[in-house]
């Protein structure tokens, strides 16, 4: 992905991770010469949907260029503080297709550990 800041335009290391047991979400892993890499969750369909048209509100927006041909762009929102990122739409659908093929959409409830997730709420052992 590239980080836009006003005219410039710099490479930014980053991961897409996707873990079924939490189907909803996809983990995106930004190196900025930081000591550990800085994390957002997005959602897997906001990523989807971002492809074709506006999609999100608030902290996370992701939508196609109407300019440049195969570029979607993210934004990043944390206080005052926002980022925007170009990244490739060919790289998005392919990772969007892959999670869509460890849990297809529709089927993400039956990967949730809802059960697990209370314990952790009462503080109870996994």
């Amino acid at each position: 992905m590239r980080l836009i800041r006003a005219s410039r335009r710099s490479r930014v290391l980053t991961q897409l991770h996707y873990d079924s047991t939490a189907p909803y979400a996809v983990s995106v892993l930004f190196n900025v010469n930081t000591d550990a890499p800085v994390e957002w969750v997005l959602g897997r369909d906001l990523m989807s949907a971002g492809r074709h048209e506006l999609s999100g509100a608030g902290d996370v927006r992701v939508w196609p260029s109407e300019i440049l041909d195969g570029v979607v762009f993210i934004s990043l929102r944390s206080g005052a503080e926002m980022e925007v990122l170009a990244a490739s739409a060919r790289a998005i659908d392919t990772f969007v297709e892959r999670t869509h093929q460890v849990v297809p959409p529709g089927e993400e409830e039956q990967h949730l550990d809802l059960d697990g997730v209370v314990r952790r709420l009462m503080g109870e052992p996994s």
